[in-house]
């Protein structure tokens, strides 16, 4: 789809914003939005706003990072990317209850054997092994998160789960499919 605000994307007459949010918000506390470019389009939905602490785009772990500063009293953060706007309605609870029982710091659900690095759920503790990483000049959110000891968990759920959208032929076939 290019550079356009994915979050602006229309699915059956509603942004994937108001789709991640309304999933969102029956499974959060709070809700924290990190977006560079389109920031400006997503302050009336009415959460906080973060922007990069980094110069230049250097991808997904520079928000995450910066939510982390941001909101230093936060324990726990649930990345969830715009353009995947249907996750499981209890995923926060599902990760939260597996990094407690296998003492986890971090934990990455796993849906039909593919891995979903932007969904996961990470603790706080970690940030200075974040900040390290990316002062190292790595942007893989994936490998960071192994080197963190992620534990992978296997998700069940129907489609449209998980459906990443990229291209205008997946968002026709999404439109297909949900209505």
């Amino acid at each position: 789809m290019g550079s356009i605000n994915k979050g602006a994307v229309q699915l059956n007459d509603r942004p994937f914003a108001e789709l991640v949010i309304g999933n969102l918000s029956k499974q959060v506390d709070d809700i924290v939005i990190s977006a560079n470019e389109y920031a400006s389009y997503f302050k009336p939905f009415g959460f906080e706003v973060i922007k990069d602490k980094r110069e230049g785009f250097l991808g997904p772990l520079a928000g995450i990072e910066s939510a982390f500063i941001e909101i230093p009293d936060i324990q726990w953060l649930f990345c969830a990317t715009v353009d995947t706007p249907f996750f499981p309605g209890d995923l926060v609870s599902v990760l939260l209850k597996k990094t407690k029982n296998n003492n986890r710091l971090c934990v990455m659900p796993v849906h039909n054997g593919r891995r979903y690095p932007l969904h996961s759920l990470i603790h706080a503790s970690l940030l200075p092994s974040l900040s390290t990483f990316l002062d190292s000049g790595e942007r893989a959110v994936g490998y960071w998160l192994k080197k963190c000891g992620v534990l992978e968990v296997e998700v069940e759920a129907p489609f449209p789960a998980f459906e990443n959208i990229n291209t205008l032929e997946e968002l026709s076939l999404l439109k297909r499919n949900t209505k």
